[in-house]
């Protein structure tokens, strides 16, 4: 039996080292591959939310370093979460011309933990915005975002790469892992060692994962970016688009 979509793609979390999923996108068009359904958690809903939209992935570069949109990070010390997530909803609702998952060009799932019932959460219609909030909402570093009365929480926790939801729908799918987990030193803050410690616990999902993958991305190179290094964009990107050239080399 045929399947739905000749090519899904899956986009882990991974700060902003989730630009590194422009720079692969980029070189997967320029190899004439075209996502047709996209399945992303925290960065990768962000990334995969502006690809759905049918935004190029220069442009979506251009959008996110422009309008600054991971630059929302303001310490302050809340009840519920170390960081606060400021402008970012307003950001990103003026940077996306779809304002609801059935209004993307593509399909697009995205998840996130549901702390409440202890479930994960793959969101597909409805409010497109806020549930990539959700996804995006490292647990500690980042307060948990409320959905018709529950508490969701970056979908990281309990899975890092969602493929499953591809698997059986998609002649192929193209992995983009953008969590590589490497030596650090100088972890000397208490918001560092929170969302160091969220990336060791699940720098597994992608490695038992990956064999599902009919084409597999992991650019080391980004690990040497910090997850809220926005300045390191530009260098991120060109990780990822490199990267993914080597591996679609015949």
């Amino acid at each position: 039996m045929a399947k739905k979509y000749k090519y899904g793609l899956v986009l882990s979390g991974g700060g902003t080292r989730g630009f590194a999923h422009l720079g692969a996108i980029k070189a997967l068009e320029e190899n004439r591959i075209k996502p047709e359904i996209v399945s992303g958690v925290s960065a990768g809903s962000i990334i995969g939310a502006f690809y759905a939209d049918g935004q190029e992935p220069e442009k979506i570069m251009d959008t996110l370093i422009s309008k600054k949109l991971l630059a929302f990070v303001n310490i302050i010390f809340p009840k519920k979460g170390l960081l606060k997530m400021t402008g970012f909803e307003r950001t990103m609702r003026g940077s996306l011309r779809a304002k609801r998952f059935e209004d993307l060009q593509i399909p697009l799932f995205v998840h996130a933990v549901n702390i409440n019932t202890v479930e994960y959460t793959r969101f597909e219609k409805g409010d497109l915005v806020q549930a990539i909030k959700a996804s995006s909402s490292i647990p500690v570093v980042f307060p948990p975002v409320e959905i018709d009365g529950h508490q969701y929480l970056d979908g990281g926790i309990v899975n890092n790469f969602p493929i499953e939801p591809l698997t059986d729908i998609c002649e192929k799918v193209i992995g983009i892992n953008v969590n590589p987990v490497g030596e650090a030193y100088h972890i000397n803050k208490l918001s560092t060692i929170a969302i160091r410690s969220f990336h060791l616990s699940m720098r597994n999902h992608a490695e038992i994962r990956k064999d599902q993958c009919h084409i597999y991305i992991e650019p080391e190179e980004v690990q040497k970016y910090g997850i809220l290094d926005l300045k390191s964009a530009e260098a991120v990107f060109e990780a990822g688009y490199k990267h993914t050239i080597e591996v679609l080399k015949p």
